[in-house]
């Protein structure tokens, strides 16, 4: 449902489940149980698919079937089945705030080919008449009429200033070298530097001074420290990704990137999205604001950063380290590999290599809120998750562990967008709606519906007889007759 985005100041190039410059759009056949999403990091966006079938029936329970002790001592008694941690802590990062703030909008190109805007309300914000619309920086969009220069315009589609970096200062070249200028054009650092690797971020940029070495400068000019790596992005939140070159490269890792991988950043809209796990083959590691290795990229294999830390593998074992580096599940015989990532909730579902069953770790603390016990667990967003044991699959709250409705046959369910109260959930070719609670809805979905994707506050994208639309909440067109439609 979404797109390669701007080459920002950045971070990533790919990660958790793909990204490269694959959209994530509606537009291909696929099966009706295949839902799209991703998020984006500073100069990517990350499509991921996944065909998710639950066991499930047409039955709404609210109390337990059963009472039933794991292996780890946990039982679900009355209605609830998650181990409680009152203990949580929310992360207080910058770009958490930032993601709230942003609306969702929608980019749909007619069948011209040309590209238009609109919200989730089906209001045409901007009429089909560009050749492309790309999510920017800071919740920008960037748009492009024909070879000229790409505008920048708002969520509401009026025009808006090229985003400068928070310290105001911009690189300039003036004879060979390279310095950085204000807004107004006043040179505070001279051209002195060989290349500017990125602009100031927190403070901080990444240059090659004169003598050709990789360094971290302050808007003073002074060299913080070296970063001897071969590729260095901007901080965020205090950390920087570092990244070093694979002269040995597994073509498999390029196909797991492009069928799909996390990416984190401070631009993605939709930070409740559930995100499936998959290592993208980039050899990262990260820094702090003083250039210490807080993770290694010399490990075999280390996900993208999330505002709770990240995932690290090396020689055979699986761990989950903060952002300072401190480990707090494992090292263990675990595979993240085809498991899950709540990102807004910092959950995540990990396989036990021995048994093949799944559990569940709170990354606030590394705390096992599930034990490895279950032959499936899907995020859902919006504090939602499916578990699936016992020959049912279960509808549980993530805030308090309830069992909201229990399934015995299979049906698929669509993970709930940004803002959204229902969720498309499917028994066989017939598409109806769900809400948080569990409780299916009342609504007439036209018949014509043959794929549909998740919510996004009030708006859905779904295909029909004429194409790519969208579709509200009580089942009525709001937008037809579009090639392609996708997320920004």
């Amino acid at each position: 449902m979404r797109h390669f985005t701007f080459l920002k100041a950045s971070l990533f190039l790919a990660a958790l489940a793909a990204s490269l410059s694959l959209p994530l759009s509606a537009t291909a056949e696929k099966g009706a149980e295949l839902y799209s999403h991703e998020h984006r990091e500073s100069h990517t966006t990350t499509r991921t698919e996944s065909s998710t079938h639950t066991s499930s029936s047409t039955t709404s329970t609210h109390s337990s079937s059963s009472v039933s002790l794991d292996k780890e001592g946990s039982a679900e008694i009355l209605g609830h089945i998650l181990v409680p941690n009152p203990h949580r802590k929310m992360p207080r990062l910058d770009r958490i705030s930032r993601q709230a703030s942003l609306t969702p909008v929608f980019a749909g190109r007619d069948q011209k080919g040309r590209w238009g805007l609109w919200d989730s309300q089906g209001r045409q914000l901007l009429a089909p008449r560009f050749k492309k619309l790309e999510a920017g920086t800071n919740g920008s969009i960037i748009a492009w009429e024909g070879k000229d220069a790409p505008r920048y315009l708002t969520r509401t589609g009026q025009s808006a200033q090229l985003p400068t970096s928070l310290e105001n200062l911009h690189a300039f070249k003036e004879k060979g070298r390279w310095g950085f200028q204000d807004a107004s054009g006043k040179t505070v650092l001279p051209p002195v530097y060989q290349a500017v690797l990125t602009g100031f971020s927190e403070g901080i940029a990444l240059v090659k001074n004169s003598k050709g070495r990789t360094v971290a400068i302050d808007s003073q000019g002074k060299e913080l420290f070296a970063a001897p790596y071969d590729q260095v992005f901007p901080f965020q939140d205090g950390l920087a990704e570092t990244r070093r070159k694979v002269r040995s490269f597994n073509w498999a890792s390029a196909v797991g990137a492009a069928l799909g991988s996390a990416l984190w950043d401070t631009n993605v809209y939709d930070p409740e999205s559930p995100l499936i796990l998959t290592w993208d083959g980039v050899k990262r590691g990260y820094i702090d604001r003083s250039g210490q290795v807080i993770i290694d990229d010399r490990n075999d294999a280390v996900f993208p950063m999330t505002p709770w830390g990240t995932f690290v593998k090396d020689k055979g074992e699986l761990w989950f380290a903060d952002r300072q580096g401190k480990i707090l599940f494992g090292p263990g015989k675990y595979d993240i590999n085809g498991g899950g990532l709540d990102e807004a909730e910092g959950l995540a579902a990990i396989q036990d290599k021995t048994s093949k069953k799944y559990g569940m770790v709170d990354l606030s603390d590394g705390s096992l809120r599930l034990p490895f016990a279950w032959d499936g667990i899907q995020f859902l967003g919006g504090q939602r998750m499916l578990v699936k044991g016992d020959s049912s699959t279960r509808l549980i709250s993530e805030a308090s562990g309830q069992v909201l409705r229990t399934w015995q046959i299979p049906v698929t369910v669509t993970p709930f967008g940004a803002g959204a109260e229902v969720t498309w959930i499917q028994e066989g070719k017939v598409f109806r709606l769900m809400d948080r609670e569990g409780n299916l809805l009342p609504v007439r979905i036209p018949a014509e519906v043959t794929q549909a994707d998740s919510f996004q506050d009030k708006a859905a994208p779904v295909k029909g007889k004429q194409g790519w639309g969208l579709l509200d909440v009580q089942g009525n067109w709001l937008v037809q007759g579009l090639k392609e439609i996708k997320v920004l």
